[in-house]
């Protein structure tokens, strides 16, 4: 079974301090990946791209541009909730990029950048009112944009699973807490 989308991605714009790209969902949008599972983001959830290292924009495009636009969408949505895990996170985003019209090699060298460059959590958060802890501590690779273009041009080559891709990231650098301004 194929990934798909349903609905539209229908936003608008908000006016805040800091980067000025911040968008609002005006309209539920979701991604449906090929085991079934629905990845559902409600209106008037907040994305800015952010989940997709700005240093990896001129790889491939701003997020909010081009094939894997949608994918980046859900992509923001679940990285700031952290229901799922941040691999199956992560995973989901390469799947709705494929979905999306992203060629195969693209997607998984986009993979590897938000795996290398975005953020990691340890396990789904629930909200505080469940029992779960109230905070987690997001986490980044201690990786530099050269580990990425290595990388990179080692996906270009062989075009390895998605577990090889780990793998071969996990040899980049630990994960490091993210700094706090």
């Amino acid at each position: 079974m194929a990934g798909h989308f349903i609905g539209d991605v229908d936003v608008r714009w908000l006016s805040n301090p800091g980067p000025d790209r911040v968008m609002e969902l005006t309209a539920p949008f979701a991604y449906v990946d090929p085991s079934g599972k629905h990845w559902n983001v409600p209106s008037g959830a907040k994305i800015d791209g952010a989940s997709i290292p700005q240093i990896f924009w001129t790889a491939f495009g701003p997020p909010f541009v081009g094939d894997y636009r949608r994918a980046s969408v859900v992509h923001d949505h679940y990285c700031v909730t952290r229901t799922e895990t941040d691999k199956e996170t992560h995973r989901m985003f390469r799947d709705a990029c494929r979905t999306g019209g992203v060629p195969a090699i693209k997607a998984s060298a986009m993979y590897a950048a938000i795996n290398l460059g975005g953020p990691h959590w340890a396990g789904p958060t629930m909200p505080e009112a469940l029992g779960a802890p109230p905070f987690v501590v997001p986490q980044i690779r201690a990786a530099s944009e050269t580990d990425f273009f290595d990388i990179q041009k080692w996906i270009e080559e062989t075009n390895p699973t998605l577990d090889e891709i780990d793998a071969r990231i996990e040899q980049a650098g630990p994960l490091v807490a993210i700094p706090t301004s």
